[in-house]
């Protein structure tokens, strides 16, 4: 990190705010949101088969890659989102009052030719920058009956909700942090976004990941063009490129949505050891990717310390859940779920770091030291 630091002290300003975003996305961006970016909704069907269609090619160059941010027409009623509170004083604003790092990651559907701004892609991050250690839980995305960000439930599908909040409320992300934080009793410090169409771009710009499964996986009706039919991969490790990482996260048919979200959380992983290979080179392309590709609150300022922060994630220690059924959410067939919130909770309050009121973000002398890097394991079966 040193070198790092260094190469900074020799740009000029302008130079160094476009660094510090680059080092923001590779520590973020990389390490979160290209896994992120892929947990997207189920293929579409096939027109001619019936089956899942192939999947959507990249989109033209002209094509936006995020959805337009809503303009409510003036004669729209909305509820006003309250401001977020100032960070209390002697709190530190990216901690909070909990002393850790939680960050509300986002994944849309989004695409020119798919209408609409679905995330069926939820997850939530937490990180302790004393030690390292971390944890995440990812919420399907057929849970209904979702806490809102003041009082009731938002009793569709949780993966419509964001859309929802963007149409009756001044700030959809803000509200989205606020019914996840009302959800699971849980202080979100943070939201990272990211659409659709950016995702084997990043994958590709950092080279690939590497995941590992200790069983084959396979599924006979995924349409990986248009001619061909089926994609899997063998037992062991298997480097990914952009396109196959795609098929990685939105394949279902080989397992069922669980397992799928599951592959999602092994792709952040996944991510996180390639990204500490990585050098300030790559942070111009990345750059360009994100401009178009990402939409966050995460202060560019702390570009540094978040970098430090993820490079200190021990990735073999880390503790991952999926919301499902039937020990975390009510249902066992079909395709709507409530949570057991109370569950949730104490899954939460037992596998996230401790909190530390008001904790504040370690000296450079007492940082944890970077965790080794190593190809991490298979998800553990947690629904």
């Amino acid at each position: 990190m040193s070198g790092v630091r260094q190469t900074w002290s020799g740009m000029d300003g302008r130079s160094r705010l476009a660094a510090a975003l680059g080092l923001a996305l590779l520590a973020i961006v990389v390490v979160i949101g290209v896994a992120v970016a892929v947990l997207v909704a189920g293929q579409p069907r096939n027109p001619t088969t019936g089956g899942p269609a192939a999947s959507s090619p990249p989109p033209a160059p002209s094509d936006p890659l995020l959805p337009p941010t809503p303009s409510l027409a003036p004669s729209q009623s909305i509820t006003p989102t309250p401001t977020p509170s100032p960070t209390p004083r002697g709190a530190d604003p990216l901690l909070g009052t909990d002393g850790r790092l939680t960050v509300l990651l986002l994944g849309s559907d989004y695409r020119p030719s798919h209408p609409g701004n679905r995330t069926d892609a939820i997850m939530v991050v937490s990180i302790d920058p004393t030690t390292g250690r971390s944890a995440a839980f990812s919420i399907p995305r057929d849970t209904v009956n979702f806490p809102l960000p003041r009082s009731g439930t938002f009793r569709a599908k949780v993966n419509g909700m964001l859309p929802h909040l963007e149409r009756t409320t001044r700030d959809g992300y803000v509200a989205m942090k606020q019914a996840v934080s009302r959800a699971f009793d849980l202080e979100v410090d943070r939201y990272v976004f990211i659409g659709f169409a950016g995702v084997k771009q990043l994958v590709t710009a950092v080279g690939g990941v590497d995941v590992t499964l200790d069983k084959a996986y396979y599924d006979p009706y995924y349409w990986v063009t248009s001619r061909r039919q089926g994609w899997g991969l063998p037992k062991g490790t298997s480097h990914l490129n952009g396109t196959e990482a795609l098929i990685f996260a939105r394949s279902r048919k080989g397992d069922n949505d669980f397992g799928r979200a599951r592959r999602q959380q092994m792709l952040v992983m996944a991510a996180l050891d390639k990204v500490r290979t990585l050098g300030p080179s790559k942070l111009p392309q990345l750059l360009r990717i994100a401009r178009n590709t990402v939409r966050t609150d995460l202060p560019l300022e702390r570009a540094g310390d978040l970098y430090d922060l993820f490079s200190t994630v021990e990735l073999d220690r880390v503790k991952r859940v999926v919301f499902g059924p039937r020990t975390y959410a009510t249902g066992s067939a079909g395709s709507s779920f409530a949570l057991r919130l109370d569950v949730c909770r104490r899954w939460i309050k037992a596998n996230f770091p401790p909190v530390r009121p008001m904790g504040q973000w370690p000296d450079a002398s007492q940082a944890p030291a970077p965790a080794p890097s190593a190809t991490p394991g298979p998800s553990p079966s947690a629904s």
